[in-house]
């Protein structure tokens, strides 16, 4: 087996991250070829499972991934270092409305599928909901003193779950929907006058 420097691996990681996405993208994870992500990498089939030990992990890196990839774009949302009501909005709105959540292009069936293989704390790790809301807490101009973190979470996880399932939703009403809950969302972590 290959021996990549941690340069060249984390190289190829990234590599591997995009062309899943990609694939998933376009099909679901029956489009996820692993030798087709190897070759485009420049690896050997079995050098991916260096990487990832199941299919399963290689998709939780891709959520990963996407998910700092967010984070990431908060950054064009803040003034002098802080985040308004209106940046915060902008920036829900934003991540609403992009295609990073890889659960938005799985069938139910792929869905379930990923829950029978992930640990629990995969699905739902309250730390990690805690940690991601206090990242944005921190960057607020003026931050509710009561600001409710599970929910602040649970507002960004049920857009998620609707851009999953966007099909059961009354399409005209979808996008106000979606509006509806990330001001419910902006309202629960921060005054309008920050």
């Amino acid at each position: 087996m290959n021996a990549f420097s941690p340069e060249k691996r984390t190289s190829i990681e990234a590599c591997m991250v995009e062309e899943g996405f990609s694939m998933l993208k376009e099909g679901g994870l029956r489009n996820i070829r692993i030798d087709e992500i190897a070759r485009k990498c420049g690896i050997a089939k079995g050098s991916f499972y260096s990487f990832f030990d199941t299919k399963a992990a290689f998709i939780y890196r891709i959520m990963v991934a996407k998910r700092e990839e967010a984070k990431g774009k908060l950054q064009d949302h803040l003034q002098n270092g802080k985040l308004s009501f209106d940046g915060l909005y902008q920036y829900l709105l934003w991540l609403a409305q992009s295609d990073l959540d890889i659960f938005a292009h799985l069938s139910e069936k792929e869905q379930q599928e990923l829950k029978r293989q992930w640990p629990a704390a995969w699905f739902n790790n309250d730390g990690n909901n805690i940690l991601t809301v206090s990242r944005i807490l921190d960057c607020l101009e003026k931050p509710r003193q009561d600001a409710d973190k599970l929910l602040f979470a649970n507002c960004l996880k049920l857009i998620a779950l609707a851009k999953a399932e966007k099909q059961v939703f009354a399409s005209p009403a979808f996008e106000p929907m979606i509006e509806s809950i990330v001001r419910l969302a902006c309202e629960t972590v921060c005054f309008q006058s920050c």
